[in-house]
Order: structure tokens, then sequence, then C-alpha cells
């Protein structure tokens, strides 16, 4: 047989075509009123792990439906080589972990699916409602793992969501080490950074790609936003001076033309130097027209026109704010066990623990919203509490935004900019809270709290179903507000911007 000799160059587009999981080309989407993306170009490659990011709304979720194959774009087009694997924030289970996995799925490839996700020691009878979210998470995964063939491009929309720090280490782990290419949404800063080998941003429809983690993202997100700023600048100082010389020729030439007068008195003479000085400057007036209309039109830009999130209660630094006395609570095994804690003016508290240590329990009982088996609770002298749920339990579902903001009787002029701050439009406000998306009702629950002026905010996971540009409006309001916070987050990056002054390991 003749041996058969290709090109150099047929190996090098095999190569790529092996290297390409995902190829989206000139992508259009709109939905009626809103154009979602626009011209979105991204190519994932093996062994890169794709950070997609962007506010609530921009598309994110539109973008994995159309890798998926579920969602049609408009236009472009869409190259997805092997299996596609998706886990999604909810993932619907069944009611054991055997019934979670398709009725097709074998036994070996399950036990295999779940060893790989640190489930191996459970029972294929274990019941889903025993599991902790975090364990849910990890079961979704399993489900996805095995598939046959086995993915080779991971869609994950929020994976951290539910997990506690030994999770969020496990996925982070699992995710660096996948045999193929994932493209995860998440708006949990920390497990970017630990993953990300690529940041892409949606935007007003656009895609922006940067290489790196979060952190240099926004590094060079802040660069390109002072040069935003400097060329606007530039271009309004540059426009100012043309329209001012501009103005400045006319009217040269108008006093010129009507103040001239040559020293014989000759009228002719008269007429033509006046016409002669008419000419110049309405000549050198004309040049600096064209000059302003060639002047490119740099558009303002939209950071500039920025709400910023107010918090009022302040208290003295030295003042007594909460005391927890010897907390026990019990269901019906102990879960807080004596726990002591003192918070005055100033203070930043973070909880911290596993999923099911307490976390919630204690701050339920510290906002009064549970009582403890034992113990006590005691506020300082005229101290008024925020209490802010990681369910958003504090709002009314059957009224509108605007009605549960109303309720606290604060100015509407405050609760419109306090809404702004937290991207709420009028049109969000107008609409009954069961119809709001989940980062909604969390902004709107935020907003609600914002309003009360509290000594005290005692904030459960706070940071949940937020967008990263909410997420950092809260973390500088929070900077600047001189109450005291009382806080539990799985949100390593928001913890540590938030600079606790005390920590509670339960």
């Amino acid at each position: 047989m003749r041996d058969i000799c290709l090109p150099a160059r047929f190996f090098f587009w095999k190569e790529i075509e092996d290297k390409v999981m995902a190829f989206l080309r000139h992508i259009y989407k709109s939905f009626p009123n809103k154009t979602v993306l626009e011209d979105v170009d991204l190519a994932i490659n093996r062994g890169e792990v794709v950070a997609l990011i962007g506010e609530n709304g921009a598309g994110k979720t539109t973008l994995l439906e159309i890798l998926r194959g579920k969602l049609k774009p408009d236009a472009g087009s869409v190259q997805v080589s092997g299996v596609v694997g998706y886990v999604p924030q909810e993932a619907v289970l069944g009611k054991t972990i055997r019934q979670s996995f398709s009725a097709t799925t074998q036994s070996w490839q399950i036990n295999y699916a779940l060893g790989r996700t640190g489930l191996g020691d459970k029972n294929l009878s274990t019941p889903i409602s025993v599991l902790s979210g975090g364990q849910k998470t990890r079961l979704a995964f399993a489900g996805v793992l095995a598939q046959d063939p086995e993915p080779s491009l991971l869609l994950l929309d929020e994976p951290t969501n539910n997990l506690d720090a030994n999770g969020l280490v496990w996925l982070a782990d699992f995710v660096r080490s996948f045999d193929g290419a994932v493209l995860l949404v998440s708006h949990d800063r920390e497990f970017i950074n630990n993953t990300a080998t690529k940041i892409a941003e949606l935007h007003n429809g656009k895609l922006t790609q940067y290489g790196g983690d979060y952190d240099f993202y926004r590094e060079q997100k802040g660069l390109e936003e002072a040069a935003a700023r400097m060329r606007y600048q530039q271009n309004i100082e540059e426009r100012s001076h043309l329209t001012k010389a501009i103005t400045a020729q006319r009217e040269n030439s108008k006093h010129a033309h009507e103040h001239f007068k040559s020293s014989d008195n000759d009228k002719m003479q008269n007429h033509y130097f006046k016409n002669r000085v008419t000419v110049k400057y309405g000549k050198q007036a004309r040049m600096l027209e064209k000059r302003l209309d060639q002047l490119e039109e740099v558009e303002r830009p939209e950071f500039a026109k920025d709400y910023r999130i107010v918090l009022g209660g302040e208290v003295d630094s030295g003042k007594l704010v909460l005391s927890l006395n010897e907390i026990c609570k019990g269901f019906p095994e102990p879960v807080l066990d004596s726990v002591d804690l003192e918070i005055r003016g100033g203070e930043r508290v973070h909880v911290q623990g596993k999923n099911g240590s307490g976390k919630t329990t204690l701050l339920t009982i510290a906002a009064r919203q549970s009582n403890p088996d034992s113990g006590e609770v005691s506020y300082g002298t005229r101290i008024s509490v925020g209490y802010f749920s990681q369910n958003v339990d504090g709002l009314d579902h059957h009224t509108t935004g605007l009605n549960n903001l109303v309720a606290t009787e604060a100015q509407m002029t405050d609760i419109f900019r306090e809404a702004r701050s937290l991207e709420l439009t009028d049109t969000d406000l107008k609409k009954p809270v069961s119809e709001l998306s989940r980062g909604q009702q969390a902004k709107l629950g935020f907003a609600k709290l914002l309003l009360g002026s509290h000594h005290l905010l005692i904030l459960d996971e706070p940071t949940n179903h937020l967008d990263i540009p909410t997420r950092e409006q809260i973390e500088s309001a929070l900077l600047q507000y001189r109450g005291a916070v009382l806080f539990a987050s799985h949100d390593k990056y928001f913890a540590q911007k938030l600079k606790p002054t005390k920590e509670l390991q339960l």
C-alpha cells in the first residue's frame, strides 16, 4: 500500500479542530423589546475554564441554552464538538439517589460518577431529603458525569450555590482537573479566581473577553474605564474649545466689519478692507467648524451615571449593640451549644462553619426570628435591628415591589434612590414580587433593609442570587456603614472585602 503524505497544514488544522470544543460566531438573539446577544463570538478550547459573567438579565442563560442546542440564535453559527454536560442552578432530582439518574444508566456508571463527586459511600436507596444542599449539588454533577460517553464540555450555571467551604474546595479541584473544557456562570469571584483561565463578560448584548482570572479582569476593566473617562473628558474639552473659538472668530468678523475705518476716509478702500477682514475671519471660522464636525462623538461612559447605596444607622463604637449569652438549640441533637457573643458599634462579625453547623439558626435567634432552647438575647438601648434572610422571607409576595418599600414609611425620593442603586427599575417595582426573579427579589429585600436605617444588620448569605456589580455596590456601602454587622457568607471574596473585626466559628 502506498504511503499517503499529507501537508503539514493538514495536521495543524486538525490539531486546532481537536482543541476547539465549542465555537460561536456572529451570534444574534433578541426577545420582545430587548436584544440580548449582538454579534457575539466565543471559542472554548480544551483545557480552558471560561467564566461567563455579567449583570442579571445580561443573557448568560440564553448563551448557555444556545450552546446546549435548546435555543436557536436569530443569526450566526454554532459548532460544538463532543458531548455537552449541563448542570443547572436547581437540578431536578428523584426521590432517591438511584432515581436521580436516568433509568437507562447502568450501575457501574452510577458508581463511577458517585465516586468522582465524593458520594461513593452513599447507598443508592438513600432518600434525597436527607442530603445537604452541597450533596444535592454533587449528585447533580454525578448525573451529568454518568452520561455515556462522558461529557467533554461542561456548562455550569451557578454551581457554587448551596456549597459550604469544603464543597467549594472540592468543586474548584474538580473543575481544574476536568479533562475537557468548562464554561461556568458564576457570581462567586473567589471561585472564579481559583478556576478560570479566561473571563467572558456580557454587557448590553456584547461579549468582551479577558485572559486570566477575575482579579486580572477587574484590573483591566478599571484601566478601560479610566481611559474611557479620559477620552470623554478630552472630547468635551476639545468641543468646548472649538465652539468658543468659532464664536470668537464670528464676533471678531462682526466687530471688524462694523468698526473698520481707513485713515483717509476712502469709501471704496474702506469697503474693500472690510470685506477682506470678513472673509479672513469667516474662513477661519469655517475651518474650525469643519474640525468640530470631524471630531469623533464620544459617548458618555455608563459608570459616570452611578447611584451609590446609602446606609444609615450610625452607632457609637463603644456602645453595646447585641449580646448572646450561652445560647443553646437542638433539633433534637444540639446544634448550638452555649454560644456567647458580644457586638459593639462599628464591629463586623463573620459567622463561619460547614453547612448544618447552625449559622442560620444562630442568626435567626440573634434577630429574634426564633427562640433558643436556653440562653439570653439582648440588644443595646434604642438599637434598631435589620435582618436579611437567604430566602428573603421579609417580602410580601402578593403585592408589588414598590408597596413593599413604601411599607418602610421612607420618603419616596429615598425609596427610588435605593432601588436605582440596586438596578431595580420602575417597571420592576410595579410588578408583584412573585413575578420577580430570585435575583430581583434579593435586591428588593436588600433595598427594604437599607431604608430602615438600622444600627445592627444581621445578614444571612446576603449575596445569594446577586450579580457581581450589585455585590460590589453592597460591599462598598457596608464598608462605609457606621453601624454593626453580623453576617454569614460562603462568598469568601465578599467576606474578605468586609474586613471582619471578629470571626465566630461554629
